[in-house]
């Protein structure tokens, strides 16, 4: 697989041996689906296609059992699948994002019984009732947090060298805010690094001080949920 965004590329046979290895789009690395482009969307297909496989076995096997076992079966079996690694592949699209809120929307209507409800709001309405956060929220939640424990020494992340003070603050920043990463491919500005940066620095100063990993991690989240 050529990893490339040149329109022009030079193609090489590589052997192996006497034989000639063939050329792929995308390849599953460590569970999470590579492609050419450093694009996405083929991942999320698949997760999102094996994590429904999964819901609809749930909901033939489990729809006549107590609400609370639909939903441990739900953030056990399901959830697991479409937030695995999230980190690496954050999708910044609207339409990806929909792709895996889908998913949850559709447990929701299962664990709760109610298929009614299937407008914007009374799915907000629905989700707000079992106390579940967006799907997207826990990503940006869990960006964060391994943020945080690089920073403060409780990760192995070499991010030393690419994390700068910012030159400047704002009241749009934190005292401990870092430089942005500049970026010239959406594939890069919307990478880990670049975009955490970028949410990093708009969160309250109380919570970037904070140097211990749980204590962020829970005033992170409730930060971050409040905003559902």
């Amino acid at each position: 697989m050529r990893l490339t965004h040149k329109r022009s590329v030079f193609h090489f046979d590589y052997t192996l041996g006497n034989s000639i290895l063939q050329t792929t789009n995308s390849h599953p690395y460590l569970g999470v689906t590579i492609t050419d482009k450093l694009t996405w969307n083929k991942h999320i297909d698949n997760i999102t296609a094996s994590a429904n496989r999964t819901l609809g076995f749930i909901r033939r096997n489990l729809y006549s059992c107590p609400q609370h076992v639909k939903e441990s079966a739900y953030k056990t079996l399901v959830r697991p699948l479409v937030e695995y690694s999230s980190s690496t592949w954050d999708p910044y699209t609207q339409v990806l994002n929909n792709k895996l809120e889908m998913v949850q929307r559709r447990a929701a209507r299962f664990v709760s019984g109610d298929y009614k409800s299937k407008s914007q709001g009374c799915m907000t309405e629905l989700l707000r009732q079992l106390d579940w956060e967006s799907l997207q929220s826990r990503r940006k939640c869990r960006r964060l947090t391994i943020l945080q424990k690089a920073i403060t020494g409780h990760l192995s992340l070499p991010v030393g060298k690419l994390l700068q003070p910012a030159p400047r603050t704002s009241r749009h920043t934190n005292s401990q805010a870092f430089a942005t990463l500049a970026a010239t491919k959406d594939c890069y500005k919307n990478s880990y690094l670049p975009r955490t940066i970028r949410d990093w620095n708009s969160i309250p100063d109380s919570i970037a001080k904070r140097q211990e990993p749980n204590t962020f991690k829970a005033a992170i989240a409730s930060h971050i949920y409040k905003q559902d």
